[in-house]
């Protein structure tokens, strides 16, 4: 064989090693919610603190996966939660907290991913969150393991001030019982990849 026909097959067989590395490091693969999420928001009152928990969300995200499987890059992720969702079991407390969160025009609170940085087992987000109608820019930091499935399950928490968002803290027996302007909002999310 000619020296010149055996360099353009060792060369072209380099060529195709390297696309194939390339689309294993690289594969991009779609998630959505598995299962019921826990999603909880907490603060404190001049009485006592509180809770509001919701078992609702829409989630999908796109991750790149390397060649373990793990992702490696997040490329996409969005997430709307029903507002009217949170519940704390007490019925006056819902209702003064959906009218200070405009649930008659805001259904929804939802996070849009902006950029996505994975180190290790961390994933640091920013992206837009929209509570009672106002977006801020947010990061939002997690946590992840994969399971043995192949899905992803996230751990996370974030302080959030509520007026920075124009969501006025409510208040309670005629305003003699005021809650804080900061919530800590917690999740605990498991999300399954998209089969083809």
């Amino acid at each position: 064989m000619e020296p010149v026909i055996k360099n353009i097959i060792k060369r072209s067989g380099a060529i195709f090693l390297g696309l194939i590395m390339v689309s294993l490091l690289g594969q991009a693969q779609n998630y959505r919610l598995s299962g019921k999420p826990v999603i909880s928001i907490a603060g404190t009152s001049t009485l006592h603190d509180w809770e509001m928990t919701s078992d609702q969300a829409n989630l999908q995200a796109t991750f790149e996966l390397d060649a373990n499987g793990t992702p490696a890059k997040l490329s996409s992720l969005t997430v709307n939660i029903p507002a009217e969702s949170l519940k704390s079991g007490k019925g006056a407390m819902d209702k003064n907290a959906y009218t200070a969160l405009k649930t008659d025009k805001n259904k929804q609170l939802t996070y849009q991913l902006t950029s996505g940085v994975i180190k290790g087992k961390t994933i640091s987000n920013t992206g837009n969150l929209t509570i009672a109608g106002t977006t801020k820019p947010t990061p939002i930091d997690a946590t992840f393991e994969v399971l043995g499935d192949g899905s992803l399950k996230f751990k996370g928490s974030k302080k959030i001030v509520m007026s920075e968002y124009n969501v006025e803290p409510p208040s309670f027996m005629f305003g003699s019982v005021k809650t804080g302007d900061e919530i800590t909002l917690t999740f605990e999310i498991i999300m399954a990849p998209i089969k083809l």
